[in-house]
C-alpha cells in the first residue's frame, strides 16, 4: 500500500525526475531528486508502471515548464508563485537571478520533509516557503493578497495539482488569483476526460490508492478558464513535445493523433478588466 495521498506521488515524481538526471543524454540536471525521493519513492514510481506511464511525463512537462519560467522572468517577471511546489527544486537547480522572489506553497509535513533533506543546500534566488491548505479561501486570500502587494509581476504555477480538485475548486481558485491585478501569468498543466479517466483507473489497482481522485479534466480543456478571467497564450502537447525531445514512449506517434487522449502544457494570461 505504497500510494496512500496526493502527497505520495511527489516522491515518485521526484525519481523521475532523478532518472532523467542520471541518464547521458539528460535534458536537465537535479542533483537533490534521488536524495528527496529516498527508497519510498522510487517504490512508488515502480509500482506506478513508471518505465511507461510518468517518467517520459514528468521530464517532458519539467522541460516545458522549465523554458517558460525563464521566458516570463525574461519578460519582466520578479516572482514566482508555486501553489503546491511539492518536491519542486526549481530554486536551488535552475540559474534563476538572485532577486528573484520564488514562493513556494504546500502543505506542513510535505514541506518539513523537504527543508530536512535540503538542509545546507542554497537556492539560487529568494526562496520562501509556506505551509499552507489552499482549499481555504481566507488564508490563501491573505497570501495572494500579501504577495501582489510586494510584486510588480507574478507568474503562477500549479503543476500537478488541478487534476486533484474539482471544477468547482479549480474555478474558484482562478477567480482568486484574477483579482490579484500583478498575477499576469498562470502555468499548469491539463488532461482530458478519457485521459484522466484511465490514469484513474491504474491507480485504483494500487490498494491503498482511495485517497488518490483525479477529478478535473474539463470537456472544454483551456477554454475553462475563460470565464474566471484567463485566456490562452499558449498550450503545448505533452506527447508532441515528448516526440520532439526524444522522450516518446511506446505507440506514442499513435496517440498523438487522438485528441481524446490529450495531455498539455498550458500558458494562460491574465484578461484585464
Amino acid at each position: 500500500m505504497l500510494l496512500q495521498s496526493v502527497s505520495d506521488t511527489a516522491r515518485a515524481v521526484a525519481f523521475a525526475r532523478a532518472l532523467e538526471t542520471e541518464r547521458p543524454d539528460a535534458l536537465f540536471h537535479d542533483p537533490f531528486a534521488r536524495r528527496l525521493a529516498g527508497v519510498q519513492g522510487e517504490q512508488i514510481y515502480h509500482k506506478m508502471q513508471g518505465d511507461r506511464s510518468i517518467g517520459w511525463l514528468v521530464t517532458t512537462r519539467t522541460c516545458i515548464l522549465d523554458q517558460l519560467i525563464l521566458h516570463h522572468i525574461q519578460q519582466g517577471g520578479d516572482a514566482i508563485l508555486n501553489l503546491a511546489a511539492g518536491l519542486d527544486t526549481r530554486p536551488y537547480r535552475m540559474g534563476l537571478p538572485a532577486t528573484l522572489r520564488w514562493i513556494e506553497v504546500d502543505l506542513p509535513a510535505l514541506l518539513a520533509y523537504k527543508q530536512e533533506q535540503l538542509a545546507g543546500a542554497q537556492p539560487v534566488c529568494q526562496l520562501e516557503s509556506i505551509a499552507l491548505d489552499l482549499t481555504h479561501p481566507e488564508q490563501r486570500h491573505l497570501l495572494f493578497s500579501k504577495i501582489n502587494q510586494a510584486a510588480k509581476k507574478v507568474l503562477v504555477i500549479t503543476e500537478g495539482l488541478l487534476i486533484y480538485l474539482s471544477p468547482h475548486q479549480v474555478g474558484n481558485l482562478a477567480t482568486a488569483l484574477h483579482r490579484q491585478p500583478h498575477f499576469s501569468g498562470w502555468l499548469t498543466d491539463l488532461v482530458s476526460p478519457l485521459a484522466a479517466k484511465l490514469a484513474h483507473l491504474r491507480v485504483k489497482q494500487e490498494r491503498g490508492a482511495s485517497e488518490v481522485k483525479f477529478q478535473f479534466a474539463p470537456k472544454d480543456g483551456n477554454q475553462f478558464f475563460q470565464p474566471y478571467g484567463w485566456q490562452v497564450k499558449e498550450s503545448r502537447s505533452l506527447w508532441q513535445e515528448a516526440h520532439q525531445l526524444n522522450r516518446e514512449v511506446p505507440f506514442g506517434g499513435l496517440i498523438r493523433r487522438f485528441p481524446i487522449l490529450n495531455l498539455s502544457v498550458t500558458s494562460l494570461k491574465r484578461i484585464e478588466n
